[in-house]
C-alpha cells in the first residue's frame, strides 16, 4: 500500500522493522542497511524526534551482533539527539544500553542506576524494569545478591499483567534465580 499510495517515509520505517527482523534471523548485513538507511532518512526529513529511538533500537541490534562500539556510538548520538530535539522518551532506555555495551562494570553499573532514576523520574515502569533487571543481573555476578533481589523485586510487583511479555519473563527467572541463591 505504502508504495501504491507513494508513502514513502512509511515504507522506509516498515523496512527498518524488517531489517530487524532479518537482523534477528542471521541476516545482520540485509537487516541493518534497511534499519541505517531509516535513520538516514529521519537525519534528511529532519525528523530528530524519532531518532532516539529508532538509534536505540539499531544500537541495540548493533550489541546483539557483536559490534558493540558501533551501537555505543549510536547511544550518544541518540541521547545528543534527544537532548536537543527535547524528546527524552527513550532517555532511560539508551542509559541500559550504554551499560550494556559497554566493556567496564563501573560504567556499566553507573548507566543502569542512572536509567533506573531516569525511569522513575519519568515514571516509565517498562523501561524501569529493563533498567533494573540490568542492574540486578550485574549486581549478582558481583555477589550482591540481595541488593539485586529487592530491587528487581520492588519494580517487578508493579506489574499486575502482561506476565508474557519478553521484559517481564526474563525479569521473572532472575527473580527465580535470585532467590535461590538468597536463603530466606
Amino acid at each position: 500500500m505504502s508504495t501504491e499510495h507513494a508513502f514513502g517515509a512509511v515504507l522506509m520505517a516498515a523496512n527498518f522493522h524488517r531489517g530487524w527482523v532479518f537482523a534477528e534471523q542471521g541476516r545482520e548485513d540485509d537487516g541493518l542497511a534497511l534499519m541505517q538507511a531509516w535513520v538516514a532518512a529521519c537525519k534528511e526529513i529532519r525528523s530528530e524526534c524519532l531518532l532516539p529511538g529508532y538509534r536505540a533500537w539499531l544500537a541495540e541490534t548493533y550489541g546483539q551482533i557483536g559490534r558493540r562500539r558501533e551501537g555505543l556510538d549510536l547511544v550518544e548520538e541518540a541521547l545528543a539527539a534527544g537532548t536537543e530535539s527535547g524528546n527524552h522518551y527513550w532517555t532511560a532506555d539508551l542509559y541500559r544500553l550504554r551499560g550494556t555495551l559497554t566493556g567496564s562494570e563501573k560504567d556499566a553499573e553507573s548507566s543502569f542506576v542512572e536509567a533506573v532514576a531516569i525511569a522513575r523520574r519519568q515514571r516509565a515502569k517498562s523501561f524501569e524494569l529493563r533498567a533494573a533487571t540490568s542492574l540486578s543481573r550485574l549486581w549478582a555476578r558481583q555477589g550482591k545478591r540481595r541488593e539485586a533481589h529487592a530491587l528487581l523485586a520492588e519494580v517487578y510487583a508493579w506489574f499486575k499483567e502482561g506476565f508474557d511479555t519478553p521484559d517481564l519473563k526474563d525479569a521473572r527467572a532472575l527473580l527465580d534465580e535470585l532467590e535461590a541463591a538468597v536463603p530466606g
